[in-house]
């Protein structure tokens, strides 16, 4: 089920994540460099608006997934209309708070030109309204996933993703601006929302309105209030770069910016998901209370995620400066290809840190997770802002590599054999050891292709699945165990089409 779980994820954002990734180019040819960089703008500012979010939905995932194990539907429905609530407060609160504040944050700290400078007023206003439907939206697809439901959560996630992305490219190159690319994101995003709560009633989930005892409240704010720490340094983590960057450097220098930080944020983003499924797994184990059996799903999840990461993010090294060419021109090459090294060498730190952090929470002490993310946030704010300064959008990029570098030994160092029950020592030597080596081993076979294959598309996409294949027969012989194998290879014969 793990594995089938994993794989629904995947998709629900690997495919709006290739779109996204295709359609940036239409998006910046449609808005400009500037109107580019002022959508980045605002998304960050909204995204700010979230620390209002006691992110309640790290606790909701956790007790839904525990009281469906234990099979106690009165908690399971006080839980969950909890959340609902919640989270349609804070939406009417930080939507009406951004309409009201956001533009003097716009006005006093970013600088647009003048004949934009309407245009980002009202896709501000609009973008508030967005803010609210969004707080349900993010909240409503928790759920089926907190039943370990992710192929239907999957289904709408992958659907809603590409619909949102190709409609905006073509508002954007039909010349609909700003204002017209953010207003459709608003109306999709409303229809999403209508769509999941169509879903929750037909898995039984939507019940009659109840409200929650204390016990429930107090249970799930106590959790969450240290998620929390963790929501706001990942706030921090994703969106203070930006808003530094935009203030002192500008929108085209942040678009610069923007645009590789994206794409390796992206790919990454499709391996979290592959391991975020281990959450609601580890909080059902939580309640068996089986070390042995969290033993080797700690092991097993760290050494593949660990091994899909560094081959993912060791391929975009590999042809990164070739494919940012031919993705959005040269012009993002100078200044984007050094930022893309440096923000894949961060986020494969940080990316060892994913599981140990899941596994932290779903035992129960989010506290722990909560207090390293908020200390990276502190310490990587004013690291960026420095950098920024000194060395402009490189700078930047390297101060997110050595923030990521500090804290991931710190939070490493600190859980395992404390709320991680598993050694540092053993984690080393049964994941991250045989996962790093054969990647290690197999980039390197592939990394003579940079220099030996002439420059084009043909070249490209031929160095892109020479690697690919070798980083698969490498994980296939030197990573996987028999069970593995036996496994991988019972698909392999599923998916051949057999002859009489």
């Amino acid at each position: 089920m793990l594995l089938r779980n994993s794989l629904w994820h995947l998709s629900g954002i690997a495919i709006p994540a290739l779109v996204a990734l295709a359609t940036v180019p239409f998006l910046i040819s449609g808005l400009g460099l500037e109107g580019f960089g002022i959508i980045t703008l605002i998304t960050s500012v909204v995204g700010y608006f979230g620390i209002l979010d006691l992110n309640l939905s790290a606790g909701t995932i956790k007790y839904l997934a525990q009281y469906h194990a234990q099979k106690d539907q009165a908690r399971f429905a006080e839980t969950f209309w909890f959340g609902a609530l919640f989270y349609g407060v804070i939406g009417v609160i930080g939507g009406a708070l951004l309409a009201l504040i956001g533009a003097g944050v716009l006005i006093h700290y970013f600088s647009s030109s003048v004949t934009l400078l309407t245009e980002t007023l009202l896709t501000l206003k609009i973008a508030a309204v967005g803010f609210a439907l969004t707080q349900w939206q993010n909240y409503l697809v928790s759920v089926p996933q907190a039943l370990q439901r992710y192929d239907r959560s999957a289904q709408g996630e992958a659907f809603f993703g590409v619909v949102v992305n190709v409609v905006s490219a073509y508002v954007a190159v039909a010349g609909g601006g700003i204002v017209g690319v953010m207003t459709v994101r608003v109306v999709i995003s409303a229809l999403n929302t209508a769509w999941l709560v169509g879903l929750l009633k037909h898995l039984g989930i939507f019940t009659a309105p109840v409200w929650p005892r204390r016990d429930i409240s107090r249970t799930l704010t106590h959790f969450s209030a240290y998620a929390y720490l963790s929501r706001l340094a990942s706030m921090l983590h994703q969106h203070a770069d930006k808003l530094i960057i935009g203030s002192i450097a500008g929108p085209i220098a942040l678009a610069l910016y923007t645009v590789p930080n994206q794409l390796a944020s992206r790919v990454l983003g499709l391996t979290y998901r592959l391991g975020s499924v281990v959450y609601p797994r580890v909080s059902a184990l939580a309640v068996d209370g089986n070390p042995d059996v969290l033993r080797q799903l700690y092991l097993d999840a760290t050494r593949w995620l660990t091994y899909l990461n560094f081959a993912v993010l060791g391929l975009i090294a590999l042809v990164g400066e070739d494919f940012l060419r031919r993705w959005v021109g040269p012009e993002f090459v100078k200044d984007g290809y050094p930022i893309l090294l440096l923000i894949t060498f961060a986020l494969l730190i940080d990316s060892l840190t994913q599981i140990p952090s899941l596994i932290n929470d779903g035992l129960g002490h989010p506290k722990v997770t909560g207090r390293f993310a908020l200390a990276r946030g502190i310490i990587g704010v004013p690291m960026v802002y420095t950098g920024t300064l000194i060395a402009g959008i490189q700078g930047a990029a390297l101060a997110h590599l050595l923030a990521s570098a500090i804290m991931a030994v710190l939070f490493l160092v600190y859980v395992h054999n404390r709320t991680v029950p598993i050694s540092l020592q053993d984690t080393f030597k049964y994941a991250w050891l045989p996962s790093l080596s054969s990647g290690f081993a197999a980039l390197l076979i592939a990394l003579p292709l940079r220099w030996v294959m002439s420059d084009g598309l043909v070249s490209l996409l031929i160095q892109v699945s020479a690697a690919a294949l070798v980083l698969c027969l490498f994980g296939f012989v030197f990573l996987s165990n028999n069970t593995e194998r036996i496994l991988v290879l019972s698909i392999v014969r599923r998916l051949i089409p057999r002859t009489n």
